[in-house]
Parts: structure tokens; C-alpha cells; sequence
């Protein structure tokens, strides 16, 4: 597809005197725009090849600002947006009052809605806030900002993006604005700019927020919001909120209610009801034909819930856990580690939001440990769950590893032709009923084998995919969007494993206690599951049969040997406890690392001996830290390659005395067995280590693709969680 602003293209610098008017038809007779139009309909590596067929096919590639553009979107892993007018600006009717110039932070004694509007003292622009909220104040010299109402030509997005993924190459960032948030973390998400933190001041599980604040945060192209995608407003709701998950590029976010009342009598209520809203109104999504989706009843009467939500396009993805409350645990004699035996659930249901139709739906086998899930694509996902699906509960408990290994299980919901189902809604309690359409199984991919009685704490996935870009004519939108977005079905996905190791060699059980990151390509577990919907579609052309075995025969069991060597890389985690998890993005994954030197750079600092540990603290205190991110881009690591030795060979002290350090890490990685695995885990996935000096105060950081946000909680909880505070430090990259 063409962009509409692509007829911009900055005239041809070549000469065409060499070519005679009375030379014979043929391609190097074409006007400059017709070759132009023939690069963008060839894959992009026969561009390159076309490129190099003569100095006059280069000259027209090397010249065309959208072949150009086209070069870094596919080398960077972004996709294209194109431009559509933003809608009319609205003025918020219950703005409390106008200031010239930023006042002093407010310190209500709960949580206020009222607005505050502050006129930008460069452009005259009103720019509103929240008494919870206290933004950057502006600098003394205006920032050069490009607005979102204007279309900016694809040479102007090729040198946009080209800039930023430059910063990124050594964590260089181009402005910096700190802003603050009361309250704890509590509910909170992070996606396409947009901050959004529940008014969560409650030290009572069962008493849930019923307010969200939304934070637009700056970036290189807008760093003092002059012209922000959202202001900065929050808005009450009239449920308690359990969860939530938004998709900016379309105006929509997921409210999950807890304890929602059941709409009929006769029927029990949902575990939680899904409220699909827009951002811009808070009223319900025009394009959703429900406005509201519910989550099959509870089986027991008394149980908690832990939620995952996940949407791309159409596709909205959620799974709920289910368990017995700690408290119920106490009070039968049994520890949390209990949970896997006493009636912990876990069910995942897909909708498509906009006609509220379900799509799938499947109960997971019983854990020791909390599954997680991931989407793929729209139709399919991951799953992190077990091999061993037997409802009989042996003599070891469900988190052995040997017993019930962790597996990455990949599922698809192509609907069956053969057997058309119309789902029923309200879904009922039972999760095998036979009125909702199954997923099927793709892809079963196997972990190195554990020890015996080696106990697995926790496999968790991250991060949630990217948006792909949303049809040009729909609407609703929030209006001001990126002109490139990263693609969804490529980057690097984490799992985080911990696990408790065995005590056969006497070790005391706290320091038995691991934690793992897994790192694999997004691409690689895409095309697992590519592979599995062609089997699962010719198993569907044949009546539902792949090699006599019926749908089964879709299925593959990989076993580590086959795929995980060569296409992930395991190691401990570089932080034991992560209170904000959003640092993950693209093929980026930031950490925190105690800081080599302090502010005034004094190597002896007690700090950059301190070593991290895991503590039982409700907060992790902030320490002074320094930056790291794991790059896993392809692209990015042929580029290190063709770096120096002398650049690859730099050790600590090098590190202590420059500002950042950049290493390829392209050998074979191994993690010694000990009482942990059957035999040393070897892995080799290549990756960049960027390592930046910070040394700041910091308990958390987080990342998305045009910024880096550094958080210090500030204050501890004493008696309420009105006097904790979050400073987040935006680097804008």
C-alpha cells in the first residue's frame, strides 16, 4: 500500500544525460517514479538486489526518500502508520482554574479530580494536570517539538527514526523530565506514550480503586507535552477495579469489575466483568457491540483471582487464575506453596471485542506455580503451563519440575469449518461445555530437564505484543499517533523462572532460591506457531485428521536439545525483584545495576560493592544505579560486530572511566547444573549489553520504544499509602 504523503519525494541527484532518447524501450527508459513504484512492490532484499544491477537503478534507490524510509522501517523492525487529521481539540469543561506558570505541588489529603490547567510560557498552550500528579516544569529554553496535526514527510520519518535508534545504540538519550505520581504501584500499565496508574491508596485487598489516572509522558519529538496525545486528567468509575489492560491506537481501554453482580438471578455472577470504555470519554467503545464481557462464575465461593488481559486488533485475551485466599490457607494449616492442590484454576478465554463473540476458550492443567500467556498473533498464543496433565494428584506436589515439567505450549483458535460453533453467552461455570470453540494445541516446547524434587516457583512471560497499526478509515482514535510503530510479530520475549533447588547438597533453602531469564526471539515462537496453523488448516481440509491421529496429529513435541540451544539465552536474572515489570520493548529488555560510581565519580563508593538480593520488603529500596540493556536485534548485531576488538575487550574499570560500554555477546553461555538442573544448561542467542552510567537513586525502571522511565519510590508506608510517591525520570531517547 502507498502512503498518502508519499508523493513528497526530493528530486533525483543523478544525471540521466547518459541515457540517449532514441535507446530502445526498457526498464532504464522508465521515469524515476515508475522504478520508484517498482522497488516498493519487490520484497526488500530484491530491492537490494536491483539495487546493485547498475549505478542508474542505485542512483534512483539511494535518491527515493520512501525507499529510503522503507530501508530503516525493515532493518529497525517498525512498521509504517500513516497519517489521518487529528479530530477537533476539545477544552475540558471542568478545568478548577488557569495559571501562568507551574505552582507549587499540591498535597491533598486524598485523592482530588479536580484539574489544573498550566499555560506553557514558549507556546501559550494549556497544558492540565491533577493534584496527585506534579508534571516537569518547563525548561528555560523551548524544546523543538513536531506536532502530531502535521504529516511529516517520509524523509522526515526516516531521519526521525534513524536518530532514535542511534540514541538507543548507547542508551544516549536527548532530553530528560521527571514528574510525579502519588500513591503505590498498585494497578498500572504502560503503552504507545500513554502512563496510567489507578488511585490506589488502599491497604485493604478487598477495597479496590475506583479511579485512573492517565499520564501522557514525553518524548524526543513533544518532551514538554506542547502537544500531547492525551492530557493529563483521571477519571472515576463506578465498580471497583480489579484489573486493566489499553490500546491507545484504538481508543480503548479494559476495566476489569470486581465482584461484579450477576445480570440475571437465575444465573451465578461472572468472577469479573470486562468494561470496554475509550480513553478520550471513558464511556463505552462505539465500535465494541457489547459494552461489557463476563468471565465464567466462580466454581467455590470463596477464591481470589490473579488476571493477565492482552489485546492485538480485534483479539482481547484474558486469563484468570483462580485460588484460595491466603487466609484460607492459614486457617486449613497450609502454607501458600499449598495452592496447586486446593482448588487453584486457571481459565483463558479470547473474545473479539467488537462483536463480543468468543472465540476460544480453555481450562489449564493445575500448576505449583501461576501460568502466564502471551499473544502471537490474533488467532494465536503461549501459554507457560505443564507437559504432565493428569487430574490425579501424585504423592509430589504440582511444582516438582520433574514430575510436572514447565513447558511454552502454543495454541491457535482458527475456527473449525468442519464444525461451526455459536458460542452461548453468559459462558458458563463449566469449562468443558460444549457450546464455546477450543483452542488447539500447536506446539509443546520443552525446558532443559530439572533435578529431582527441584520446586518451580514462577514462569512468567512478557511483554505484551505491539500494536500492529489499525485500519486507516476506523475510527474512534485518539487522533495524535506515531508515524511508525514497531511490529508485533517480531522482537524478544522474556521468561522469568524461579525455582527452588533440591537439598542434597545441604544447602539451606533460602539460598537454594533462583532466578532465571529466558530470552527468546518473538520471531522464533511466531513461526512455531505459523508452522502449526498450516498443519492445523490441512488438518481442517482433511475433516479434521493430520496423519491418522485427527487434530492431535497437529501437534509437535520439541524437545530443548532441538530448539532452545541454539535460539535462547538463559542466565540469572540481573534483577531479583522487579516492582514495575513494563521493561520490555521491541528487542530491548532494561535493567538496573548498582552504580559503578556515584555522581562524583568516587570508585570507592560502598555502593558499587553492594550486592542485590532478594528481600521480604513491601518496597524495594531505592539504591543508586547505573543502566543496562540487553539488545537482541539482528541488525543491530552485525553492526557490533564489525566493531574493534579493543571496543569488545573492556572490563569493569574500563566501564568506571566511560560513560557507557557496549559488548557483543555472541558465544555459548552455560549455567553449572548444581542441585538445579540434570545437566549445565548451554544457550547462545547473541545479544548486545549496553551499560550506561546513571547513578541515581532508583528502585525501578521501565522502558517502551522512545523512552526509558527511571522510577524512585519515594517515602514508605506508614499506616496508609497516601505518603508513598513515585518520582518518575523520563529519558526520552
Amino acid at each position: 500500500m502507498i502512503m498518502a504523503d508519499e508523493l513528497y519525494r526530493p528530486p533525483s541527484k543523478r544525471s540521466r544525460s547518459s541515457h540517449s532518447s532514441q535507446a530502445a524501450p526498457g526498464l532504464l527508459n522508465l521515469p524515476d517514479e515508475i522504478i520508484e513504484q517498482v522497488y516498493l512492490f519487490l520484497p526488500s532484499n530484491d530491492r537490494l538486489r536491483l539495487r546493485w544491477v547498475c549505478t542508474y537503478l542505485r542512483d534512483v534507490y539511494t535518491s527515493s526518500a520512501i525507499l529510503q524510509y522503507h530501508f530503516t522501517l525493515n532493518t529497525t523492525s517498525y512498521l509504517d502508520v500513516p497519517w489521518r487529521p487529528p479530530p477537533p481539540p476539545t477544552i475540558s469543561s471542568d478545568s478548577a482554574c488557569i495559571e501562568d506558570t507551574p505552582q507549587p505541588e499540591k498535597r491533598p489529603s486524598s485523592p482530588s479530580s479536580s484539574i489544573i490547567t498550566l499555560r506553557s510560557p514558549h507556546t501559550g498552550k494549556l497544558r492540565e494536570t491533577i493534584p496527585s500528579v506534579s508534571l516537569a516544569p518547563w525548561p528555560k529554553e523551548p524544546s523543538i517539538f513536531t506536532p502530531h496535526d502535521k504529516a511529516i514527510s517520509p524523509a522526515d520519518r526516516n531521519t526521525l527514526l534513524r536518530e532514535r535508534e542511534k540514541r538507543w545504540e548507547t542508551l544516549d538519550w536527548g532530553e530528560k523530565r521527571t514528574f510525579k505520581v502519588q500513591g503505590r504501584e498498585g494497578v498500572y500499565e504502560l503503552q504507545e506514550g500513554v502512563f496510567l496508574m489507578c488511585d490506589d491508596f488502599n491497604d485493604s485487598d478487598d477495597d479496590k480503586p475506583s479511579s485512573i489516572r492517565l499520564i501522557p509522558l514525553p518524548s524526543m519529538q513533544d518532551p514538554d507535552l506542547e502537544d500531547p496525545p492525551i492530557q493529563t486528567t483521571t477519571h472515576k468509575v463506578e465498580f471497583p477495579i480489579s484489573d486493566l489492560t489499553m490500546d491507545p491506537s484504538q481508543d480503548l481501554i479494559v476495566i476489569s469489575e470486581y465482584r461484579p453482580e450477576s445480570s440475571n438471578t437465575l444465573i451465578a455472577p461472572p468472577t469479573h466483568r470486562y468494561h470496554l470504555l475509550t480513553l478520550s470519554t471513558f464511556k463505552p467503545h462505539p465500535l465494541a457491540k457489547s459494552a461489557t464481557l463476563d468471565f465464567p462464575p466462580f466454581s467455590q465461593a470463596v477464591m481470589d483471582t490473579r488476571q493477565l488481559l492482552q489485546i492485538m486488533g480485534d483479539t482481547l485475551v484474558i486469563q484468570v487464575s483462580r485460588f484460595a485466599p491466603a487466609w484460607v490457607l492459614a486457617g486449613l494449616g497450609f502454607g501458600i506453596g499449598a495452592l496447586g492442590g486446593l482448588g487453584h484454576e486457571e481459565e483463558i478465554v479470547a473474545w473479539n471485542w467488537k462483536t463480543g463473540n468468543v472465540l476460544a476458550r480453555i481450562s489449564l492443567p493445575e500448576n505449583g506455580w501461576f501460568s502466564s500467556f502471551a499473544l502471537l498473533s490474533p488467532s494465536t498464543f503461549l501459554v507457560t503451563s505443564t507437559s504432565n496433565i493428569s487430574p490425579i494428584l501424585p504423592s509430589e506436589t504440582r511444582s516438582v519440575g520433574s514430575v510436572f515439567p514447565p513447558v511454552i505450549q502454543i495454541y491457535s483458535f482458527l475456527p473449525d469449518p468442519n464444525n461451526p460453533i455459536n458460542p452461548v453467552q453468559p459462558l458458563d461455570t463449566d469449562p468443558m461445555d460444549d457450546t464455546t470453540p477450543r483452542p488447539v494445541l500447536l506446539a509443546q516446547l520443552q525446558l532443559p530437564p530439572f533435578a529431582p524434587d527441584v520446586s518451580i516457583h514462577a514462569f512468567d512471560v512478557r511483554p505484551d505484543p505491539a500494536f500492529p497499526p489499525p485500519p486507516y478509515k476506523e475510527v474512534p482514535t485518539l487522533g495524535k499517533r506515531k508515524p511508525f510503530t514497531q511490529d508485533p510479530a517480531k522482537g524478544v520475549m522474556v521468561f522469568e523462572l524461579k525455582v527452588v533447588g533440591n537439598g542434597e547438597e545441604n544447602i539451606p533453602r533460602r539460598e537454594r532460591k533462583q532466578s532465571y531469564e529466558i530470552f527468546i526471539l518473538r520471531e522464533t515462537l511466531v513461526e512455531f506457531a505459523r508452522q502449526g496453523e498450516e498443519r492445523l488448516r490441512k488438518a481442517y481440509e482433511n475433516g479434521g485428521d493430520l496423519d491418522g491421529l485427527g487434530i492431535r496429529g497437529v501437534e509437535r513435541n520439541v524437545p530443548w536439545t532441538e530448539w532452545g540451544e541454539g535460539n535462547t539465552r538463559m542466565m540469572d536474572a540481573v534483577m531479583k525483584r522487579r516492582s514495575w515489570v513494563c521493561s520490555c520493548s521491541g528487542y530491548r529488555f532494561i535493567s538496573l545495576t548498582p552504580a559503578i560510581r556515584s555522581q562524583e565519580f568516587n570508585l570507592d563508593d560502598p555502593v558499587a560493592e553492594e550486592l542485590e538480593d532478594e528481600t521480604h520488603e513491601l518496597i524495594p529500596p531505592p539504591r543508586k544505579s547505573d543502566l543496562m540493556v540487553f539488545d537482541f536485534s539482528p541488525v543491530n548485531l552485525r553492526k557490533s560486530r564489525a566493531s574493534t576488538e579493543e571496543e569488545q575487550s573492556m572490563d569493569f574499570l574500563d566501564f568506571a572511566k566511560a560513560e557507557y560500554t557496549v559488548k557483543t555477546r555472541d558465544q555459548p553461555s552455560s549455567l553449572a547444573k548444581r542441585n538445579i538442573w540434570k545437566e549445565d544448561v548451554i544457550t547462545s542467542l547473541p545479544f548486545r549489553e549496553i551499560r550506561r552510567d546513571y547513578g541515581m537513586l532508583a528502585n525501578g525502571v521501565m522502558c517502551d520504544d522512545q523512552r526509558v522511565i527511571v522510577v524512585h519510590t519515594q517515602a514508605r508506608m506508614n499506616g496508609d499509602w497516601s505518603t508513598i510517591s513515585q518520582e518518575m525520570s523520563v529519558l526520552c531517547m
